[in-house]
């Protein structure tokens, strides 16, 4: 017996869940978002070349780490890769991040 689409299979007494279609998803999303973030890297940095504000090289910063991030995790998950290391990367990461939207947003303007 199947039931919504086939994700859900009654297997004994309980129900197993086809999670295939969730990683595949998980997938599309994370490519998506690292995308996403190379475009509005390669966006802050055209502005810079515009204007010359430091702030928006923070940004672009923050942007690039933000794809790299995604692309370390979508190998992750294709490779299967359990390093014990992991646990440290994706937070190290956002903190990063964090750090660079931060200095974006407060940093003093400078002038060339």
């Amino acid at each position: 017996m199947t039931y919504a689409l086939g994700l859900v299979q009654p297997v004994g007494t309980a129900l197993q869940v086809d999670v295939g279609i969730y990683e595949a998803v998980e997938q599309a999303i994370k490519i998506s978002i690292a995308a996403l973030s190379l475009l509005l890297l390669a966006l802050s940095l055209s502005a810079y070349r515009r204007t010359h504000l430091r702030r928006l090289l923070y940004a672009a910063a923050a942007f690039g780490l933000f794809a790299v991030q995604m692309v370390v995790e979508t190998l992750e998950d294709a490779l299967e890769v359990g390093a014990p290391y992991a646990g440290l990367v994706a937070p190290g990461f956002a903190l990063a991040i964090l750090v660079l939207f931060f200095l974006a947003i407060v940093g003093r303007q400078s002038n060339p």
